[in-house]
Parts: structure tokens; sequence; C-alpha cells
């Protein structure tokens, strides 16, 4: 039912969870893209001095925020340069061993960063039954248990690789982790998705990889790196070090946070809505900076039953929808052929 409403890959789908942080937020478009902007900026300069990365050509935050011809927006409210750039030539390897292993084959100490802790776990599949668009449980409580099994805290991070394929995610696991969006440690070492780029779901091997380097460089520090998979969907994280550990590595227990994401009570899903109903969240997709098509995720007022659906392709009721902030918007949902139609009040 997602695809057939126009949801099915990300750059469709992150911004529900990014109109959601905006309206919690209050902020106006212009005001969030500036938070986005801001929040992402620190993203393009570490890129513009990474070597390998595919768009490191500095950006200012105002430039970022700035709608053009060339930074078109893809799907409110992202422009071009904050959506992932997976279509990228790059290439990572990472070698993992025992201890043993590593000295049968002669690999110098200096080489070897150790797992100090990691975790996984994973959101409901579909979109359209997550708990809201504005939070990740899954993602704190994996990396809370990453910590853990680590023995470190987060203020015992020296660095960070938080999974940034857009500000929405960044923000949602900022949020869950408890880590301040300007932290001066950074959030990345790479430099992201939008910047550095990405191949395909191959990004986190360059983080890993990015991490390694500098943890050589520095053998007394820590680093934690955040994985992320689908829509916010499968999250995992690892903590690193130079460091060797102080006890026998042991897997942790994940199947009991995943029990507890699987126990939270999530909203009842409903393929064929009728009646009156509000936005929850909502996204333009434009193609060629021109608006073409709207998705809406909202409620039933009846049963609060959520629901997948669209407007109508109307110029005058896509400019509406761009210019002004429609979660909570009431109007009347109905079939229409196979889609949800969505018309507001």
């Amino acid at each position: 039912h997602e695809f057939a409403r126009g949801l099915g890959v990300p750059i469709q789908t992150y911004p529900l969870f990014e109109n959601a942080l905006r309206h919690r937020d209050q902020h106006s478009l212009q005001s969030h893209l500036a938070a986005m902007a801001s929040l992402m900026q620190p993203f393009n300069a570490v890129a513009s001095q990474n070597p390998y990365a595919s768009y490191g050509e500095p950006r200012s935050a105002q430039e970022l925020a700035t709608v053009t011809a060339e930074n078109r927006f893809i799907c409110l409210p992202y422009p071009k340069w904050m959506n992932a750039m997976d279509g990228v030539n790059q290439g990572a390897a990472v070698i993992l061993t025992s201890v043993a292993k590593a000295r049968e084959l002669d690999i110098g100490e200096d080489k070897w960063v150790f797992l100090h802790g990691c975790s996984e776990a994973n959101e409901r599949l579909l979109v359209s039954e997550r708990l809201n668009y504005s939070s990740s449980p899954a993602l704190g409580m994996n990396t809370r248990q990453a910590l853990a099994m680590a023995g470190k805290t987060l203020a015992e991070m020296e660095y960070f690789d938080i999974y940034s394929c857009f500000p929405s995610a960044v923000a949602i696991a900022c949020e869950e982790l408890g880590l301040a969006c300007d932290d001066p440690r950074g959030l990345t070492v790479t430099g992201g998705l939008p910047f550095f780029g990405g191949p395909g779901n191959n990004y986190s091997l360059h983080g890993i990889a990015s991490m390694v380097e500098k943890l050589r460089r520095k053998p007394s520090a820590f680093g934690l790196i955040t994985a992320n998979g689908g829509y916010l969907t499968k999250h995992a994280s690892g903590v690193y070090s130079c460091q060797p550990l102080a006890s026998e590595w042991q897997l942790p227990d994940s199947d009991s946070i995943q029990r507890e994401v699987d126990s939270l009570d999530y909203p009842v899903f409903t393929e064929t809505p009728q009646g009156d109903a509000t936005i929850e969240t909502y996204t333009v997709c434009f193609k060629r900076g021109e608006p073409v098509r709207s998705i809406v995720i909202g409620r039933l007022l009846t049963t609060d039953e959520r629901f997948v659906a669209n407007t109508a392709a109307e110029p005058q009721l896509f400019d509406d929808l761009i210019k002004h902030d429609w979660i909570g918007r009431r109007g009347q949902v109905r079939q229409c052929g196979e889609l949800n139609l969505f018309e507001p009040v």
C-alpha cells in the first residue's frame, strides 16, 4: 500500500520525519531550512577536508538553505544538498580477525582496533506502522546497549559517525542519544552521506574504515558509529578503540531490546480509510523543481486509525502545502480508484 501511494524510496520517506520535526519545533519553512543547514554544514566542512569525499566542495549554511535551480527541492522540505548521495564510485574494506590470527599474520599492534560494544534493533518495517515520526526507540535502545557493553558513556566518546542520510536521521539520532546537534566533537568522521557520499547501503563500512584511521592516530580514544538501513528502520551501533578489551568479548542480548521495541503501543493502520481525518505528517514530491505529487499520512478522527493518502494534483494546493504547515489540518479521506484521496476542508 505504501508503494501505491508514492512511498518507496528514501527521498520520499525521510521528509515525512522531517516535516514532523518541523511541526513539533514550530518552525516556518524558512526557519527549518536554516536549522537543517546549520546541522549539516559541519558535515560538509569535514567532507571538504576528506580526499575520499565525492561531493566535498565547501558550502556555507546559507547556500545549503537556499533553494535555487541547482539546489532545487527534491521532496519538501529537502533541497538537493540535504539528500543522501548514493550513486557514487567508492569502496571500503575492513579485515576482521582474532588477536591470535593477527599475530600469526604479523599485523602490527599499532593497527589493531577493537570492537568494545555493539548492538542492533529494528523498528517496524513499514513506515506507516511507526510509533510516530519524530523518534526512533530502536535507535536509542541499541546504542545505549552498545555503550553499556563497552562500559563507556557518551561523554567518553571522542569521535562519532552518526548515520546521516538526511537531516531528520541525524536530528532524531542526536535526540535519542542525548547528544547535542552542535556537539564540539562533531558528528561525522567522513563528511556524511550528502557530501562524502555512500555507495548503496555500504556507507557505514566507510564510517568504520574512517573511524579506524582516526583511532590509530589517537590510540587512547573511543569512537561511536551508528548505522541505519531502510527508513530509520534497521539500526546497529558499534563502540571502537585501539585499547584492548578488559574482559572476554561476548555478543550482547539484542533480542531483549527488540522485544521492548516490539511491545510499544503502535497505531492501528487501515488501507481503506473513510471519513473525517487529520494530517499527521506529509511531503510534496518534485520533478526538476516542479511539484508533482503529495503524500499524506493521517489519522481518522473517529477511530484514530492511521492511513496513507494523496491529495489532488492541483498547483494551487501544492503551493499551499509548500508555503504552510499542514500538519493538524482537517479534511475528508476517501478511496478514489486504487488510491486514497485526502481533501482539506
